[in-house]
């Protein structure tokens, strides 16, 4: 698990908490792309919470944002 100086997403906590989950932190490329798909979603989590407080729903609130 991540030390008190090590946040999930650092690349050594994140790295950690891989190989806790059992994956094969030794792909690189794997890891990279499992680490970016994860920001983005936690991305796409805040922004509706975001959404969800404010009240503001408008239906461009739902466009998905291209990378």
């Amino acid at each position: 698990m991540p030390t008190d100086s090590e946040t999930p997403l650092s690349e050594t906590g994140f790295l950690r908490v891989a190989g806790a989950a059992g994956l094969d932190t030794s792909d690189t490329e794997a890891m990279e792309d499992l680490r970016r798909r994860v920001t983005l979603m936690r991305e796409g989590l805040s922004r509706l919470y975001e959404i969800d407080v404010s009240g503001a729903e408008s239906p461009s609130a739902f466009v998905p944002v291209r990378r």
